[in-house]
């Protein structure tokens, strides 16, 4: 009698005797459990139609969404018999460091018994289901047993592109094929670049579902004013790239991880009329047995300053050799380039190629004459070829569709010692071609009396950037940019 006499006292924060807390358990209903500004994201996501199986919540910073996420694992372990429900984040140990705690959290107030951990922290038994912990760069598919009923995604953010593309197609979204009317449940933060496959696919195809939400700092209802502005000062100020992803739910560039942050589709993507005289080049970089091979064909317009990659060749690794060596003079035969400068418009001045050892002696044979770039100053070249694309002083032709990625999504690796390696992008290879190209090409004028006989100072009006025949000083006469 004493003991029931304890139990029916409320002495706890929710203001439940223990009856009552047990009771809620019992039924699978946690939900006074959350704090104000998560339920209306705990309500939406229990009033998503049968139909729709994936959701995305964009959730900013102190909004719990992880207590949330977990929390709604543990109902659907306790409303779903003899299911399994996986929480999974970037890496199978991170989302076990994070969730774990959570799940222990929740779980004091739980009866005696009914949420049973396993010998490791990578899965607990919860009534007769199972919670499981994983990340995108570990398979689930060795978890037989249980059908798979609902996918919480912990967060993204720190997600490798390849990863979480190659775990979302081809082990969690099969992995749902047999379930109830399962779901994918995205609650996270957004990844530091905007090419990440969850902000390019993931994310349009909640919108089409209608099943995309967004809550940012100025929705959650719990923080103070002060809260607020103590947010702002730690994320570096209003208009920084963290407080702006982080808290206000924007797709930013992140300037600390992408290669060229001020790339910007809508400008530097475009065809830009062909001058009548210019300084053309094939750079590429040789890939071998690992990496892509990619070459590029630009030139630099003299009178606008500016660098245009007209097209591209790109090779899988381990392509032969007199097969890339074939698609280069079939480039410069397609486009009509000249080794004779004053003869044509399109003046081939060098041809530039990152390779080694006997590569470098088989392109030889093969009649391709080319210069090897220096590389000893990898950072400068990298701040070179950025500066270029800030001043918007350099365009990509469409059709470079393997350079325009590159460009939009080339990272640096963990130590910002070299490109980061991706299943999409190689090694940028698109990257450091650009990057070869800018740093080799030739800068003089093309418009010297050796060729049709005309000087700098008699420029076609055609070729001017106003319309109009462009005088320029006689001091200029001759003129060399080396």
């Amino acid at each position: 009698m004493a003991k029931s006499s304890r139990s029916s006292t409320k002495e706890n924060e929710y203001d439940l005797t223990t009856r009552e807390i047990h009771s809620l358990w019992e039924s699978g209903i946690l939900s006074w459990m959350l704090w104000l500004q998560q339920l209306p994201i705990y309500m939406g996501i229990r009033e998503l139609p049968p139909i729709v199986t994936l959701a995305v919540i964009l959730c900013a910073r102190q909004f719990g969404k992880t207590h949330l996420g977990v929390l709604m694992a543990i109902e659907d372990c306790l409303r779903h018999s003899n299911k399994s429900i996986l929480v999974v984040g970037p890496t199978i140990k991170q989302c076990r460091s994070i969730v774990a705690p959570k799940v222990r959290d929740i779980a004091r107030t739980a009866p005696p018994g009914l949420i049973r951990p396993s010998k490791s922290e990578g899965k607990w038994y919860i009534g007769d289901s199972d919670l499981i912990i994983g990340g995108f760069d570990q398979s689930r598919s060795s978890d037989r047993g249980k059908t798979l009923q609902n996918i919480y995604v912990e967060e993204v953010v720190d997600s490798n592109p390849d990863d979480y593309l190659e775990s979302v197609r081809s082990d969690l979204g099969p992995a749902l094929t047999h379930s109830d009317g399962g779901k994918m449940i995205y609650l996270t933060s957004l990844p530091k670049f905007p090419d990440h496959p969850f902000i390019t696919q993931t994310m349009p195809e909640a919108r089409l579902n209608g099943a995309f939400h967004s809550y940012t700092i100025d929705d959650n209802i719990m923080l103070s004013e002060t809260q607020k502005e103590r947010c702002i000062q730690l994320a570096g100020g209003v208009d920084s790239i963290d407080y702006r992803r982080e808290y206000l739910n924007q797709v930013v560039r992140d300037a600390s991880v992408v290669v060229l942050p001020v790339f910007d589709r809508d400008f530097h993507v475009a065809e830009i009329p062909e001058p009548d005289r210019a300084m053309w080049q094939i750079s590429g970089d040789w890939g071998g047995v690992r990496d892509k091979t990619c070459l590029a064909l630009h030139y630099y317009a003299w009178l606008t300053d500016e660098d245009v990659f007209e097209d591209e060749l790109v090779f899988d690794a381990n392509t032969p050799t007199h097969i890339i060596v074939a698609g280069l003079f079939e480039m410069e035969r397609r486009w009509e380039l000249d080794r004779n400068e004053g003869t044509h418009k399109r003046y081939l001045n060098q041809i530039v190629i990152d390779a080694h050892g006997q590569t470098r002696v088989d392109l030889m044979d093969a009649g391709v004459l080319s210069v090897y770039p220096d590389k000893k100053d990898w950072v400068g070249n990298v701040r070179h070829m950025a500066s270029r694309f800030a001043e918007k002083k350099a365009r990509i032709n469409p059709r470079c569709k393997y350079l325009i990625e590159n460009a939009a999504s080339g990272i640096f690796n963990s130590t910002k010692t070299d490109f980061e390696r991706t299943i999409a992008l190689g090694h940028c290879d698109g990257l450091a071609t650009m990057m070869y190209g800018l740093k080799t090409r030739g800068t003089r004028s093309p418009y010297d009396a050796r060729g049709d006989g005309r000087s700098t100072a008699q420029l076609r009006a055609n070729d001017s950037p106003n319309s109009n025949l462009v005088t320029i000083s006689s001091a200029l006469s001759g003129y060399r940019r080396k």
